[in-house]
């Protein structure tokens, strides 16, 4: 009997867990809140597919979440209180233009992501852009300066 107790618990556990990720919570966020070990959903996904391919289900639905909350404080704005004389007086909404460009990136890459026919990660585009050459090669002439003795 006691071993259908853990997998009671340890199936209670899993479910609780997912549905945590599902609501947008991190996966440390979860453990604490559940006071189960870090590691412990980690394993669990190691050894049992399912849970693999609920975790990531779940995962998704929470940054879908997370994503709609993100949208909401770049486009529509979130309500702060206006204070005069320590009491308040009205409501403003501010908006998260950051958040808006980051939402116009992931959308619009071409447009809003970096230039035209360049990669984010491209190296050389970027070292090209920054003059990394031309600053080396500076810095190596001053060097060569210092220690000449010029």
């Amino acid at each position: 009997m006691t071993g259908d107790t853990t997998t009671t618990k340890q199936a209670d556990a899993k479910r609780r867990f997912l549905d945590m990720l599902a609501s947008g919570a991190s996966v440390r966020a979860a453990t604490e809140a559940l006071g189960i070990k870090s590691d412990a959903p980690y394993r669990w996904r190691e050894d049992d597919t399912e849970f693999a391919v609920r975790w990531r289900h779940a995962e998704e639905a929470g940054t879908d979440l997370i994503e709609e909350e993100a949208y909401r404080r770049a486009v529509k704005g979130v309500e702060k209180p206006v204070y005069r004389g320590g009491e308040v007086v009205g409501h403003v909404a501010d908006f998260s233009d950051t958040m808006l460009m980051f939402l116009l990136k992931a959308r619009r890459p071409d447009r809003y992501g970096a230039k035209a026919g360049e990669s984010t990660l491209d190296a050389d585009a970027l070292a090209k852009r920054l003059n990394l050459k031309g600053a080396r090669d500076a810095l190596y002439t001053k060097f060569a300066q210092i220690t000449t003795g010029r």
